[in-house]
């Protein structure tokens, strides 16, 4: 059996699309809620950029996913240069006959026609799946992209660790009583009376997606299982860290400290204090699935582990 050609997506599809995807990118697979949580009902879905190869049988050999950003993003707004291809893969049995090519050249002539000039791989906000191809489960995957002239940026790692007999060390205790005693900072969970200051600190530090991740935690009234702060004493807030983003209990962050108090300690702190409340409420097991260079440092000497190493890939049109 050959292929008959690339078609955008259609409904009667998606049976076929989830068992492939899961026999494919077999470390990443997907549920149906998932599918129709993070493709079809994202507000930047569009058929004719979600293309499927067809077989001469009609079945699906092959699937790749197209994103532009049809609504504004926070404070990124329409992007209007960016596309993504937040997921893509091909039949394990019809590799190397240029299914996967075809697929990639088609959607990238769509997005030529839309005066999209930089095209990311993976890394899609704000449904993501994963940062770009996993290096060592899909190796294959980055040989393919960097012969249709995508770039190597750099490395993102996953990383994870068992939260089972978890304690907090003395010596960020320690880091705690000091911060409080010496100036007035304290670490605690979120409570409503901050859901103003935590959206503008957001703003004002972590524009963009970080600022929708409080948003729709807060309107799921999960921030206070779900936030920790950082408050200096004006009550001023100076750090935050979240977790289950997506509804996923064990996933941590985003994470972060604004820029003039970086450097005393408060990171570690947050980070600590919210590993202990996850251990508290029975999460055994937290994840991150994307960090690198002074950040997957911290996480490392925290006892995490790297899970996961994924190429960073782009390609600039002409």
């Amino acid at each position: 059996m050959g292929l008959s050609g690339i078609r955008p997506y259609h409904y009667k599809d998606e049976t076929e699309v989830i068992d492939l995807w899961n026999r494919c990118l077999f470390k990443d697979p997907v549920s149906r809620d998932i599918f129709h949580r993070k493709i079809l009902l994202d507000p930047n879905f569009d058929p004719d950029l979600c293309l499927v190869a067809e077989g001469e049988d009609q079945t699906v050999l092959g699937f790749c996913l197209g994103m532009v950003r049809k609504y504004p993003y926070e404070e990124r707004g329409f992007e209007p240069e960016r596309a993504w291809i937040p997921v893509m893969f091909v039949h394990p049995d019809y590799r190397r006959q240029g299914i996967g090519k075809r697929l990639i050249t088609t959607l990238e002539m769509q997005f030529n026609e839309l005066g999209k000039k930089n095209i990311t791989l993976g890394a899609y906000s704000p449904n993501y799946f994963f940062p770009g191809p996993d290096q060592d489960a899909y190796g294959d995957s980055i040989l393919f992209f960097r012969s249709l002239g995508y770039e190597v940026l750099g490395e993102a790692v996953g990383m994870d660790r068992v939260l089972y007999n978890f304690k907090i060390p003395e010596k960020i205790r320690q880091i705690k009583t000091e911060l409080l005693e010496n100036h007035g900072i304290q670490i605690l969970p979120f409570s409503r009376i901050y859901t103003l200051p935590l959206l503008q600190f957001l703003k004002d530090n972590f524009p963009g997606g970080w600022v929708r991740n409080a948003r729709e935690t807060l309107e799921k009234c999960k921030g206070e299982e779900r936030i920790w702060l950082a408050i200096d004493q004006d009550s001023k807030i100076i750090g935050y860290c979240q977790r289950a983003i997506d509804d996923l209990e064990g996933h941590f962050g985003p994470f972060g400290v604004c820029k003039n108090m970086r450097g005393k300690k408060i990171g570690s702190v947050l980070f600590y204090e919210m590993l202990m409340d996850m251990y508290k409420r029975g999460i055994y097991h937290v994840w991150l699935a994307w960090t690198d260079h002074d950040a997957q440092r911290f996480y490392g000497r925290a006892g995490m582990k790297v899970m996961k190493r994924h190429a960073v890939m782009k390609k600039f049109m002409k």
